[in-house]
């Protein structure tokens, strides 16, 4: 799940499905935790105006967008290397994710969900586990 942030800055290699659904969940769990920690905080503290606290809120969840923006961005990139594709396609992907807005986000998600190519390719061998046989090559 934090794998990602293992490899912060590591553009190069192959990231496998199981890494980026992972990573996602991390950041879905993340922005909910943060939303029910400003509602818990509301209704402990009671505000004369909750309206101050809203920057507080967005300054967390920017906060938290900004603190994985590179790994996002690192293993979107070795996500493409894993399906044999340039990290360069992903300028393609934020461009439609940014004029498109939600609809772009489903050919990101279908691109990011194709399988691996089982054989090594130019940015390194296949992630996961290996056939038996090939222990000893």
């Amino acid at each position: 799940m934090v794998l990602p942030l293992r490899r912060y800055t590591q553009f190069a290699g192959r990231s496998s499905r199981r890494e980026f659904w992972w990573y996602s969940l991390f950041l879905g769990l993340g922005y909910v935790g943060i939303a029910l920690a400003w509602g818990v905080f509301l209704a402990v503290v009671q505000p004369p105006d909750p309206e101050e606290l809203v920057g507080w809120y967005l300054g967390a969840g920017a906060a938290f967008f900004l603190a994985n923006l590179v790994p996002g961005i690192a293993l979107s990139v070795r996500r493409l290397h894993d399906i044999g594709q340039s990290g360069w396609w992903l300028l393609a992907a934020y461009a439609a994710m940014l004029f498109l807005s939600l609809i772009g986000w489903v050919p990101y998600l279908v691109v990011m969900s194709l399988p691996p190519q089982k054989h090594p390719n130019r940015w390194g061998l296949p992630v996961g586990p290996r056939p038996l046989a090939s222990v000893f090559d």
